[in-house]
């Protein structure tokens, strides 16, 4: 299994990160000019709601299903976990109360966990079958940009700039990157 994450810390109260969540379905898309779709089936973010996330990074297209597998909602704290339809990729969002504001966590995880056989089904998922989507520099690319658009979300209220769909291929993480640099 492979496992990316990116942390960022966001000096504003965490209430706002927290209704960010609450609204994930709308904010998702508005997140990322990268992002084209988020439906939660049952407009719910509760253990075992159906969700489609759907983005184009690189023009790779990036369209999955699954099911939420953890939903922790706590005063100071929450962890939504999303586990594709595949069994192969998890996603996981956590946010916390921090004595300067909140931190977010953004994870993501890639592969089978069984032993021996997880290994060779992650070596034919990774380096055969889907080689190409499996770039895990322009993923990890594309999740720090993802928390650096959210901070500034929070913090100035200002989402990126979209691009037309046509021209997301045009795009990289890299490139956008450079903007916060």
């Amino acid at each position: 299994m492979i496992t990316l994450q990116e942390q960022i810390d966001i000096p504003v109260p965490y209430e706002r990160l927290e209704n960010w969540l609450q609204h994930f379905e709308t904010e998702f898309v508005k997140w990322s000019p990268f992002h084209l779709e988020c439906r939660l089936l049952d407009h719910s973010i509760s253990v075992g709601s159906k969700v489609r996330f759907h983005e184009i990074v690189m023009g790779l297209d990036y369209d999955v299903s699954g099911t939420l597998i953890q939903s922790v909602l706590e005063k100071d704290r929450f962890l939504i976990e999303f586990q594709s339809d595949k069994k192969t990729a998890f996603i996981t969002f956590e946010g916390r109360r921090t004595e300067n504001g909140c931190h977010f966590s953004h994870t993501e995880s890639f592969g089978l966990t069984t032993p021996i056989i997880g290994s060779i089904v992650n070596f034919l998922i990774f380096k055969v079958l889907y080689r190409k989507k499996a770039n895990f520099n322009l993923i990890q690319e594309d999740m720090q940009l993802d928390n650096l658009y959210l901070k500034k979300i929070l913090t100035e209220g200002k989402y990126p700039n979209r691009f037309p769909p046509d021209e997301l291929k045009n795009h990289t993480p890299a490139e956008e990157l450079k903007t916060f640099l």
